[in-house]
C-alpha cells in the first residue's frame, strides 16, 4: 500500500481570519483615519467618495451641515480589530468635527494564498 506525503503548509500564511473594515467620515477626514490604520499594520486601504442620502430638512433637524463623505475600506486581520476600534473611538470622540461610523464584517474565506498574504500583510520584502 502506497502512502502519500502530507503537503507542507506554507510558513507565510496565517490562520487569522480577515475582516472587511469600513469607516465613513466627513469629506477630508480620510487622511487621519488612514494614519490610524497604518499604526495597526493594515497594508492597504481604499478611499471612495460618497454623498449622504438624507434630505436637507432632515440634516437640518439633526444638525448635519455637510453630506459629503469619505468611505475608507480596509482588510484587517481579526487580531487587530480591537486595537483599531479603540484608536478610532478616540479619534471620533476627540473632536465634534471627527464624526463618523465604522463597522467590520468577518470574511468566511479568501480564494488564493497570495491574495490572502497580500490582504493580511503577511509577506514582507526581503532586505
Amino acid at each position: 500500500m502506497l502512502k502519500r506525503k502530507a503537503k507542507k503548509q506554507l510558513s507565510t500564511t496565517s490562520d487569522e481570519k480577515l475582516m472587511l473594515f469600513i469607516s465613513i467620515v466627513s469629506r477630508g477626514l480620510s487622511a487621519p483615519v488612514l494614519k490610524i490604520f497604518q499604526k495597526c499594520d493594515v497594508s492597504g486601504q481604499f478611499v471612495l467618495t460618497g454623498e449622504g442620502t438624507a434630505r436637507k430638512e432632515i440634516r437640518n433637524i439633526l444638525g448635519i451641515e455637510d453630506n459629503e463623505k469619505d468611505v475608507v475600506i480596509s482588510f484587517v486581520r481579526k487580531d487587530k480589530v480591537e486595537e483599531l476600534k479603540s484608536l478610532l473611538e478616540v479619534f471620533f470622540i476627540s473632536s465634534k468635527r471627527n464624526a463618523g461610523i465604522s463597522f467590520s464584517i468577518e470574511l468566511d474565506s479568501i480564494i488564493g494564498v497570495k491574495v490572502y498574504q497580500f490582504l493580511a500583510d503577511t509577506v514582507r520584502e526581503a532586505k
